[in-house]
């Protein structure tokens, strides 16, 4: 009987996972954030890939919630980047460990001012 509920939740939550619709803007922005880090650490591909889904989540998780609260100030949105950016470094902890998780999220950041002044 456990077997059969945990099958069936695990069914339903890959459903759920690909329903989530990321806009090319979220995949191309997490795809560069997880791409500088795997370079600047010299992770591998399977390490490389658990980045990206970490930043994934934190790009769409941020633009869901100013979507859905429609923020408009700086300030408001601010709070919730600052709110991710937390929730991505202690996912990756849990992974890599305190040290190199918060080096990972400086990576993104010096990645992201990068992209953003060219």
């Amino acid at each position: 009987m456990k077997k059969t509920v945990f099958f069936i939740a695990a069914i339903a939550f890959s459903f759920y996972a690909q329903a989530q619709d990321y806009t090319k803007f979220q995949v191309q922005r997490a795809k560069m954030f997880s791409t500088y880090i795997a370079e600047q650490m010299e992770l591998d591909e399977s390490d490389q890939k658990f980045v990206y889904d970490v930043m994934l989540a934190r790009v769409y998780n941020s633009n869901a919630k100013i979507k859905s609260e429609n923020l408009t100030a700086k300030e408001d949105k601010q709070a919730v980047y600052s709110a991710e950016y937390k929730v991505a470094q202690q996912k990756l902890a849990e992974e890599f460990g305190a040290k190199n998780a918060r080096k990972m999220m400086s990576l993104s950041n010096e990645a992201r001012k990068k992209a953003d002044n060219n």
